[in-house]
């Protein structure tokens, strides 16, 4: 909205030609959205504690049970503060003529408000909340109707119901890359100019460590799509077991994804780096520094010993942004690298069932997701969420690296 307001008066003031650029943008819907969780924390607290919105999801382990016998009087729900923070911001620093912004908010709410129709339910009918049923097909159809506007804002003319199919190689060999850069008209490359034969990728797989591979998706589009959305969802909601621990991940992966996004975005930099160009999608840079900025501000009152639980409310927003953000880019597979903690999580989880079923009663892990694991050994939960957090930063690093190693 800022974007409207103050471009046509760049010729009254030179300044306001800083919002042209997202990173600018970013960097305020950031601390925008930082300080919109911090002021207004308390009052949410308070009102959700008024309202005895309070208690954690409930574990089959006894051993839990007693340990989280003590958060029961936690406010759950604090998921709200973070939407409305992010949902400010991008309203006030994203360009909302850009179909990624557009939709990605829209799903965000969504997913957010799912989870607060699950959040309700659990604090104020004895924990049932939304059935698993219920709860993944709202994930489905939000998911679908996302992804459905983008593969039919991707394809254009052409066919919407095609088969996946392998393309010619998007990047030509070094030597004629330089010659068509040398060629190029002089000044550096801009966001718009095109130096690799393809612009638009956006429905095409982007694989790590491979510069001269490339199908096209089609209509698989959709699936490979809707499995990353949902799964990265319920994954968020998955690590959301510790005080800070879902938040802090998040923050660092929302952050990562704000590189990403911009590199991609880019002409110049996705073609110095052998990446596939999505026109556009750079705007949500945006967008990610607000989700990593509410999360910081999240983490503020979620930090062990939490004051507040983001719920349902919180993670389904959180990772359903996540996974949509992936998409958009064309970066799913960096997705499970950046986001290596969720991943963990929900593996977990699932070899914990399957392992139990075909053994009769085994188990693999001392507790499922993985955080509980470590505590069943004996570590506070604080030391697990730490060493948690640096393995995310970590596993981070690593997601960036790969855009130089191809």
């Amino acid at each position: 909205m800022l974007y409207w307001i103050f471009i046509p008066l760049v010729s009254w003031f030179q300044g306001f030609n800083l919002f042209r650029y997202s990173t600018f943008r970013a960097a305020f819907a950031a601390i925008l959205s930082f300080l919109i969780v911090i002021v207004c924390g308390p009052g949410v607290v308070a009102w959700l504690s008024q309202r005895k919105l309070a208690g954690c999801d409930g574990h089959d382990s006894v051993i839990l049970e007693k340990k989280r016998a003590v958060k029961q009087d936690v406010p759950t729900m604090g998921g709200l503060l973070i939407v409305l923070s992010v949902v400010v911001s991008v309203l006030l620093f994203c360009r909302l003529d850009n179909v990624y912004v557009v939709v990605t908010l829209f799903a965000f709410v969504a997913f957010g408000a799912l989870g607060a129709i699950d959040d309700w339910g659990k604090v104020t009918g004895g924990r049932r909340g939304l059935g698993a049923k219920a709860k993944l097909a709202g994930q489905t159809s939000i998911a679908i109707a996302a992804l459905l506007v983008w593969y039919l804002h991707a394809s254009g003319t052409q066919d919407v119901w095609r088969g996946p199919t392998v393309e010619s190689s998007p990047w030509a060999p070094a030597s004629a890359h330089v010659a068509m850069l040398d060629s190029a008209a002089p000044g550096p490359i801009g966001p718009t100019d095109v130096a690799h034969p393809r612009a638009d990728h956006r429905t095409d797989l982007q694989v790590p460590f491979f510069k001269h591979f490339c199908v096209d998706l089609g209509i698989l589009f959709l699936l490979f799509g809707l499995l990353v959305v949902v799964g990265s969802s319920n994954a968020v909601n998955l690590t959301d077991g510790l005080d800070g621990l879902a938040t802090g991940c998040v923050a660092i992966t929302a952050l990562t994804f704000g590189v990403v996004a911009y590199l991609v975005g880019r002409a110049d930099t996705s073609s110095y780096l052998y990446v596939f160009h999505i026109p556009g999608v750079s705007e949500l840079t945006v967008f990610c520094a607000a989700l990593g900025g509410a999360a910081l501000g999240f983490l503020w009152f979620n930090g062990f010993p939490a004051t507040v639980f983001m719920g349902d409310t919180g993670s389904l927003a959180l990772g359903g942004s996540l996974g949509l953000i992936a998409v958009a880019t064309r970066h799913e597979l960096t997705l499970l690298v950046a986001g290596g903690i969720f991943v963990a999580e929900a593996v977990s989880v699932i070899l914990q069932r399957r392992y139990f079923k075909f053994t009769n009663g085994k188990r693999l892990f001392r507790c499922a997701p993985l955080h509980h694991h470590y505590e069943f050994k004996g570590l506070h939960e604080v030391k697990v969420t730490v060493r948690f957090w640096i393995v995310s930063v970590l596993l981070a690093l690593f997601a960036l690296t790969l855009f130089k190693l191809r």
